[in-house]
């Protein structure tokens, strides 16, 4: 079995694990929170007492890959995200999409620059 799929067989089975429920023990391969880390978050909810692997299905592609307990505490402790907000594309699906950004963003700025130096 390649990794992947064993990642992806280990979040499978993590399904239904409530993160926020203090009693849960934490499953293989999860990581505790800091829940320090998260007071950033604006929030009357709960905050999560531990993270681990959960399954993605991409909405764009449709491929299954895994948002491991390591990415998921980084993102919500490290870059300050959203406690709410969860992956909801693939890797190769965020990839095309910042790149498509980054191209139609060169694009407005070009424009902008003529539109600039036309008026001069």
């Amino acid at each position: 079995m390649r990794l992947a799929e064993s990642a992806i067989k280990r979040a499978k089975a993590n399904i239904g694990v409530d993160t926020y429920d203090e009693s849960s023990s934490i499953p293989s391969g999860g990581l505790k929170a800091d829940r320090n880390e998260l007071r950033h978050n604006n929030t009357y909810g709960s905050l999560p007492f531990f993270y681990m692997d959960k399954l993605v299905i991409c909405q764009e592609c449709s491929k299954e890959e895994v948002w491991t307990a390591r990415k998921q505490k980084w993102w919500y402790e490290e870059a300050k995200g959203n406690i709410n907000t969860e992956a909801i594309f693939c890797k190769n699906c965020r990839a095309k999409k910042k790149s498509h950004k980054e191209i139609v963003r060169e694009r407005h700025l070009e424009g902008v620059k003529r539109k600039s130096e036309s008026k001069t």
